[in-house]
């Protein structure tokens, strides 16, 4: 376990999440170049630029990886946003108090919308990227109805990628709905794709084949947990079913997709005969193995019916129990909140930094926000970070630019700049580190104060600058320094989720109390997002540990779908305060473990006593009901949760990283 240096912390930076999206990049430029040629012919030549930019903006909302349905949402939010970017620019033109005023509503909103997750952090900072474009370019020439104008022109050109999207849509639902059979995916990805197709009517045989394939993923799951702890014999058998399964599922996600009718399952059987014969009943190991493996084979075998069966046209919704704005807002508004530190930070820095753009105009004074923007970030060592990363990609995106002024003639770097262009959108968001240099060495050759060469070294030196900046901002300004004990803020953090799912599991013996269950769930929310930083730091600082922090994401995975799955609990006892009745015994047993887990995090660090009938009764039977699938759900969570536990514990995890700075 070393310490990371800094070449193996700008290699981790600066490694790719994906593929280039070379499709995409070539539909933005192409669109970008006929939104222009449109605004030429309507005579709308002042807000070219500004339309050629937006509509590269509305390009990449249009083409994210989402159902229909929320991306025309997603996009229609992106088009109000953008006109109240323009209108909130243009109206600032003549007066630099309304300009403030804007840019902290800006800045403090879209930052603040971390603490509801990543995707709306995302979303929130690329509302603030419009309005500093919209500060960027709009001017005198053109009034306030002109640039609403050029925002419905640009959404306009680029709602033509709504048209491939219509026809791929039954296939990219299909795919989505599969994850669960595909070797390649964790319990983190079915989470995510749950929340994603949350709310959209499905089919239940797309419904039904994506609940089998969580429960084929968590059995798999916890296939992995369990496999090293058998003796080399038993290892090789039961790896061996476990192999073959995999085989069978991504047959059965691929027949389902491409609509080939049901997969012969037969071996299955077989290999499952093989592996009974290996294993002496009543031997270590023996009743756990076989419960798994009769488990698996009986999801396959309900899977497989899906292919065959006819389902008719009836349409459900999958369902995705989110917190709600007020519970968020209760749990992140104050400033223990990270993220509400780190708004405040930006907001102040930003705010500042565009204030000398607005008084000057001065392309050092954009540059140089242009390095706030990109390397603050929400604690100090993810500031430094960035600062490593960004000016080491633009160090690298100068030195490309004055290569390039040497060997092209002056008449063909404008081409080379859109060449750039074309490349930030391919590198966008899967290679930021290329991405980022690619519209640096834009800017630089579309953008220029003279030489190619003095241009480059300005800007070099403005980013470093706008860098040094951020790093000082996240040291003076509300710092957030994480310092934590890592195994006791992931015990703290399921503590929490512990009480509140005592707390609704109260509702069998009286009426659920909303308060409590409220208050409860906002002291997990807290712990949340200190669990998360506490991670991080720990992926940020180490090297040669990938079997520890994938360890502490996979119990930190369960433990937040666990999160998700009692607050799906509760939202059903507050519908119906009896149906808690019949369900009386696995309530027990949910105790039970929870009970178990609670010692556990109290010191008293034995072997978890697990029960897995759940496993092998509950998954293989298509007409279960809400409850039914919820409580499942809540069973597989904590038994996921018990076992990450125990393995971190005989493997020393829970030993290290206490004091991490």
């Amino acid at each position: 376990m070393k310490k990371k240096g800094f070449w193996n912390r700008f290699k981790r930076l600066s490694k790719p999440k994906g593929r280039p999206q070379w499709g995409q990049a070539f539909r933005a430029i192409f669109l970008m170049i006929i939104a222009a040629i449109v605004a030429k012919f309507m005579g709308l030549d002042n807000g070219i630029m500004a339309i050629m930019f937006v509509t590269l903006i509305a390009t990449i909302i249009i083409e994210t990886s989402l159902p229909l349905r929320k991306v025309a949402i997603l996009t229609f939010l992106g088009f109000f946003m953008t006109v109240l970017a323009f209108v909130s620019a243009s109206l600032s033109l003549s007066n630099i108090g309304i300009f403030i005023f804007f840019t902290v509503i800006w800045a403090f909103f879209g930052i603040s919308l971390y603490i509801f997750g990543s995707v709306e952090g995302s979303l929130g900072f690329t509302f603030f990227l419009i309005y500093f474009l919209a500060v960027l370019l709009v001017n005198n020439q053109s009034n306030t109805f002109d640039w609403t104008i050029y925002a419905l022109l640009s959404y306009l050109v680029a709602s033509v990628l709504f048209i491939p999207k219509i026809w791929f849509e039954k296939k990219k639902i299909r795919k989505m709905v599969t994850i669960g059979f595909n070797p390649e995916t964790n319990i983190q990805n079915i989470f995510s794709v749950k929340n994603i197709l949350s709310d959209i009517p499905l089919r239940m045989d797309y419904i039904n084949i994506f609940k089998f394939g969580s429960y084929f993923k968590i059995l798999r799951k916890y296939s992995n947990l369990i496999v090293a702890r058998l003796t080399p014999k038993q290892h090789k058998y039961f790896n061996n079913f476990l192999n073959h399964s995999d085989e069978f599922a991504f047959k059965i996600g691929d027949h389902f997709n491409n609509d080939k009718g049901p997969v012969n399952l037969s071996a299955i059987d077989t290999e499952l005969l093989t592996l009974e014969s290996q294993f002496v009943k009543n031997s270590d190991n023996s009743e756990t193995v076989m419960d798994i493996s009769h488990g698996i084979r009986d999801i396959l075998f309900e899977s497989n019916t899906i292919l065959s069966g006819d389902w008719g046209r009836e349409k459900k919704v999958i369902k995705a129990y989110k917190k709600s704005l007020r519970e968020v807002l209760d749990a992140n508004f104050h400033l223990n909140n990270l993220y509400i530190r780190h708004a405040i930070r930006f907001t102040i820095a930003i705010t500042i930094s565009l204030i000398f753009v607005y008084l000057t105009r001065e392309r050092s004074a954009v540059w140089i926000t242009m390095g706030v923007l990109i390397i603050l970030k929400p604690d100090i060592s993810s500031t430094v970070d960035n600062l490593i990363s960004r000016v080491g990609f633009n160090l690298f995106a100068i030195i490309l630019a004055i290569i390039f002024s040497f060997i092209f003639p002056h008449n063909l770097l404008i081409w080379l700049a859109f060449i750039m262009l074309f490349l930030f959108r391919a590198f966008y968001p899967n290679y930021m580190g290329f991405s980022v240099m690619a519209i640096t060495v834009f800017i630089v050759l579309i953008w220029p104060t003279g030489t190619v060469f003095d241009n480059a070294i300005s800007r070099l030196v403005d980013i470093a600058l706008g860098g040094i900046i951020a790093f000082i901002c996240a040291y003076i300004i509300l710092p957030s320094r994480v310092n934590v004990n890592l195994p006791n803020q992931l015990f703290r953090t399921i503590q929490f989720n512990i009480n509140t799912a005592n707390q609704i599991l109260m509702a069998f013996k009286k009426k659920i109390n909303n308060k409590k269950v409220s208050k409860c769930f906002n002291n997990y929310m807290k712990e949340e997002n200190n669990l998360e930083a506490a991670v991080k730091k720990l992926e940020d600082s180490y090297k040669d540990i990938n079997d520890d922090l994938e360890l502490y994401q996979e119990i930190i995975a369960s433990n937040n779908k666990l999160a998700a799955d009692l607050l799906a609990l509760s939202a059903i006892f507050n519908k119906n305060e009896d149906v808690s009745a019949n369900f009386e015994s696995k309530f027990v047993e949910i105790k039970n473990m929870l009970h178990n887990i609670e010692n556990f995090l109290n010191g008293d660090l034995k072997p978890l006593k697990i029960s897995l009938n759940n496993f092998s009764k509950g998954y293989g039977n298509i007409e279960v009901t809400d409850l039914d699938q919820i409580i499942n759900w809540i069973i597989s969570d904590l038994q996921l949760i018990q076992k990450g536990l125990e393995i971190a514990n005989e493997t020393g995890a829970l030993q290290r990283y206490r004091k991490l700075t």
